[in-house]
């Protein structure tokens, strides 16, 4: 009786169905029939007519022990209907089996529902070349199936896909909406410190496990990449890397840029051409004017998924959440003239007059947690801040570099300044850690300038340097450990001569710190914060050390230097005050008095109490100031300009004047933005306690 088979496909697995004999043959997984393709080459391309005859009974000669299987899926009832079962075969036709010529064909039969092979067929297969990966690829590509025939995100795969992550509830239901109601769209607009970052990551894993998204595109600020690419590298596994200049953009499938890189004309139409299947863009409250550059660019690029981040998505009016809404999901909201005829107050363009309405349609398109709504607690920060007198020889080098300074920055041509502003930036910043720090770079530059005026200057100071053998800031960290000696402590310098001064001065006074830097290898850093988190008691650490690596167990920070910038000083905080610290956190703030790092921390601590926020507003409150990477910049014109001190002082008392702006600025935006998404939390609480 000819049989007519059909071939068709349901998720990843292939199936050949047999109308006449009522029979179903699964193959699993796909490519595995693409390899018995290969072996029985002639008999499959029959197997549509010439039909070899399939026998219940088992052959005679029991078939090799190195057999490929393959499944026989028994049809139901309903499947089978009044089909004949295939006509019952004899023991000579069976044992024919063994005596065909491999000529005609491969020869099988099924005994238990397990495909048998003739010695032919099976000896074909053992003849073909291993493969080149020694089987893992198919290995990998099994994991592939399995986990692509997972249906729905119930069940998240990504949960059990990460490393060194604290698991929270509320992270979790935030990612289980965006990925089920708002299909990968969404604007994540948590409260500052609750961790947007992680949500993005879970969904970024989730969507590249399910081989749902093959490339990622994140935009973030510069100051925030080498952060978002720790993070995705260490936490998800994800091979992120940093746009460099001059590349493709299609070079890396996983990608982190500074958004203000992407949006330009030079790579607007190379990233469209890239085609990422998913962008995440940080700080998404840049984007909030439609007129904007950035704003257009998102809209243009259309991406399949995209994620905005945000704690505060409104700051001036409704207008402004509009736009973001419509970069997530157009029309949304209708219009912008029915979104403000309907939810804009006339003569105030704030709030809403319609709250409970707009919450409910923002719930389609927005995650927002607050902190009262979690069962977190934040442990409380305990800011000391220990203020140092330079030893003479120490005051003597440290007026004499900003002397340099200032004469130099004076003295050369406008066109030439920045050619020198690196060098003279790097040593004052030098001065305020360590003059070994000040001394090194010193001998670098006399080398670089011997016969100039300022050769003459430099082996001045390179004498006063060399000649230093008492440091006020060394003797203060060494009573500090010694005074507070049942605590894990973690001491942060931004110089890699720094921390070599500091554990060569420790390991003579009987302690026995490790050290943390970035020339390490992934492998020694992360044995460092092994032994750190073991038995060892100090770890003297860089800025790499502020970079996604969680030290909860620790709880006790020394900045024995201030960096310029805010940021940086966070990003140390951040590495034990974060969420998962259950103890209350001690960060001793050494500074020097009547140097740049004094008027630093008089501005940060005193005026806008940044020790006090929490971990992500002091970038807020920068950005309500001006652009976050002027700061330091800002810090260095008022050192290096003003040369009487009366002056100085007045120019650094209004740059704290103008931040204390900002930081009320902020604190009205955060109140404003509470006021309109209060509802939204309180529906979407109310949504998944229903839901549950």
């Amino acid at each position: 009786m000819a049989t007519s088979y059909k071939r068709f496909e349901v998720g990843s697995k292939v199936f050949h169905e047999d109308y006449g004999e009522g029979m179903v043959v699964e193959v699993r997984p796909r490519p595995f029939f693409d390899v018995l393709e290969v072996a029985f080459s002639d008999g499959v391309r029959r197997l549509n007519s010439n039909h070899p005859k399939i026998s219940d009974q088992p052959p005679r000669s029991k078939p090799p022990r190195r057999k490929p299987n393959l499944r026989l899926v028994k049809p139901s009832k309903s499947r089978q209907g009044k089909a004949q079962a295939a006509p019952e075969e004899t023991a000579d036709e069976t044992e024919t089996l063994e005596d065909e010529s491999p000529s005609e064909g491969p020869r099988f039969a099924f005994q238990d529902d397990i495909l048998c092979l003739d010695s032919a067929s099976v000896e074909s297969l053992l003849e073909l070349p291993p493969p080149q990966d020694q089987g893992d690829g198919f290995a990998r590509l099994l994991v592939a199936e399995r986990l692509g025939l997972t249906r729905g995100f119930q069940n998240l795969l990504a949960l059990s896909a990460v490393q060194d992550l604290e698991q929270y509830e509320f992270q979790i239901q935030a990612v289980r909406r965006v990925l089920r109601e708002m299909r990968g769209r969404a604007i994540l607009a948590d409260e500052v410190g609750l961790g947007k970052t992680i949500e993005a990551g879970l969904i970024l894993k989730e969507y590249a496990l399910r081989g749902l998204i093959r490339s990622a595109l994140i935009l973030t600020p510069v100051s925030l990449m080498s952060q978002w690419r720790e993070e995705l590298r260490r936490k998800f596994e994800i091979p992120v890397e940093i746009y460099a200049r001059g590349e493709r953009w299609d070079t890396h499938p996983w990608l982190i840029a500074s958004i203000d890189t992407a949006k330009t004309e030079k790579h607007r139409e190379e990233i469209a051409e890239a085609d990422y299947d998913l962008v995440i863009v940080d700080e998404a409250h840049r984007l909030r004017n439609h007129l904007t550059q950035g704003w257009k660019f998102i809209d243009a690029l259309g991406p399949k998924y995209l994620l905005l981040l945000t704690a505060t998505p409104v700051q001036n009016d409704l207008r402004e959440l509009y736009n973001l809404v419509t970069l997530v999901r157009p029309g949304q909201l209708g219009t912008y003239r029915e979104f403000r005829k309907r939810f804009m107050q006339r003569g105030n363009k704030r709030l809403p007059k319609d709250a409970r309405s707009l919450a409910e349609m923002l719930s389609t398109t927005m995650v927002r947690t607050s902190r009262s709504s979690t069962s977190i607690v934040f442990p409380k920060r305990e800011v000391r801040i220990q203020e140092f007198e330079m030893s003479p020889s120490e005051r003597r080098l440290y007026d004499g570099v900003s002397a340099l300074v200032r004469d130099t920055m004076a003295s050369v041509e406008l066109q030439d300044r920045a050619r020198w502003h690196f060098l003279l930036l790097l040593l004052q910043k030098e001065m305020g850690s360590s003059s070994p720090a000040a001394v090194r770079t010193l001998e670098r530059a006399e080398r670089l300038f011997p016969k100039s005026g300022m050769g003459k200057s430099l082996r001045k100071l390179l004498d006063v340097g060399r000649g230093i053998d008492r440091h006020a800031k060394l003797e203060g960290l060494l009573d500090l450990l010694r005074t507070d000696d049942d605590e894990k402590v973690l001491v942060f310098t931004q110089f890699r001569r720094t921390l070599e001064f500091l554990d060569a001065e420790l390991r003579k006074a009987g302690f026995d710190p490790e050290i943390f830097h970035g020339s390490l290898t992934p492998n020694a850093k992360d044995q460092a914060v092994e032994r750190f988190r073991g038995k060892k008691r100090i770890l003297i650490s860089t800025e790499a050390g502020g970079e996604g690596r969680n030290l909860q167990f620790c709880r006790t920070i020394v900045n024995y230097d201030l960096p310029w910038n805010p940021m940086r000083i966070e990003q140390r905080i951040g590495r034990v005050h974060r969420l998962g610290q259950t103890r209350d956190t001690r960060i001793w703030n050494f500074t020097a008095r009547e140097t740049v790092e004094d008027y630093v921390l008089a501005i940060l601590h005193q005026k806008i109490a940044m020790f006090e926020l929490v971990i992500g507003e002091m970038d807020m409150v920068l950005g309500q100031w001006s652009d976050r990477d002027n700061f330091e910049q800002e810090i260095f014109r008022i050192w290096s300009e003003m040369r009487d001190p009366r002056e100085r002082k007045k120019a650094f008392d209004s740059l704290a004047d103008d931040l204390a702006v900002a930081r009320h600025r902020y604190e009205q935006i955060k109140d404003y933005d509470h006021q309109i998404f209060e509802p939204l939390g309180r529906l979407a609480r109310r949504l998944s306690e229903d839901e549950s």
